[in-house]
């Protein structure tokens, strides 16, 4: 082998090796970044989860606070509102809230036509509501819901 051809030979393996070196460099950068990347939206996705469930409790304690102020026909829009949203959620709740939404949800229809028909007690059936979404989402009720006065006229016996 003359001097050249051995020359040459020793380039084309410097050259390869040199190559291959930077793709195994480059390889283990990109899929760095893609583990970031899948790290990253993981947390977005969670970080809307939780945004879609504040909106829903939001929603509902607005709508509650309108119908306990008389404003019987916004608080059942914002309900049906919530009720809407809170049905679109349910399937991607956690599972030990799931026996709970399903008897939220299953309020939905009384408390709209309570609203509808602009029923004081409506006001106190949202807080109710309220109280146990967030009895359901593993919150501490922030809402306090009233005993309604006994309007019987019979007292403690």
């Amino acid at each position: 082998m003359n001097m050249r051809v051995r020359n040459a030979l020793i380039i084309i393996v410097v050259a390869g090796l040199s190559f291959g070196g930077g793709s195994a460099w480059q390889f283990a950068k990109a899929r760095q970044a893609r583990q970031e990347r899948d790290a990253a939206t993981s947390e977005v996705t969670e970080v809307r989860r939780q945004l879609a469930i504040e909106q829903l409790e939001a929603t509902l304690a607005v709508a509650t606070v309108a119908a306990q102020l008389g404003n019987f026909e916004r608080g059942r829009q914002l309900a049906s509102d919530f009720f809407t949203r809170l049905q679109d959620q349910a399937a991607s709740a956690p599972a030990e809230a799931g026996t709970a939404i399903a008897g939220i949800l299953a309020s939905r229809d009384a408390l709209i036509t309570a609203l509808s028909r602009s029923q004081p007690e409506a006001g106190l059936d949202l807080a109710r509501t309220l109280a146990a979404f967030q009895h359901a989402l593993g919150k501490e009720a922030t809402v306090p819901v009233p005993v309604p006065p006994d309007t019987t006229g019979g007292g403690p016996g």
